[in-house]
């Protein structure tokens, strides 16, 4: 075989070891485990579920961060085919697949902002 093959084939024995050995030890020498009423409730936390857990929870923060994450993959990408088109004369190609891909992402930024009817800032 292989030195490759070979050393693979080793990690591959002694993280199976490892893995196995590790929950073997914490069945033996582990705490022991124990049964509560309380362990088939919703929460398994001790404390007794009251009131109901539906709430209102703005989720405009959310739309905002995706938005933000949009805006700076774009000026990510563009900035990096600015500069693999700076010193290439190759016409107006590049300016415009660079164009259509800001408008299909301002686009889906608009799209995913026309949502939003209340404002939180």
């Amino acid at each position: 075989m292989e030195a490759g093959v070979v050393t693979f084939l080793a990690f591959a024995v002694l993280a199976t070891a490892f893995g196995v050995g590790s929950i073997v030890a914490n069945r033996v020498i582990g705490a022991k485990r124990r049964r509560s009423y309380l362990q088939a409730t919703t929460y398994e936390c001790g404390e007794e579920a009251e009131g109901e857990a539906q709430i209102d929870f703005p989720t405009q923060h959310y739309t905002f961060a995706i938005v933000f994450v949009a805006v700076d993959v774009l000026g990510f990408v563009l900035a990096l085919w600015g500069l693999t088109f700076r010193g290439v004369n190759s016409g107006w190609y590049p300016v415009f697949i660079a164009t259509g891909f800001t408008a299909l992402a301002i686009t889906g930024i608009y799209y995913a902002l026309s949502g939003e009817k209340k404002w939180v800032i």
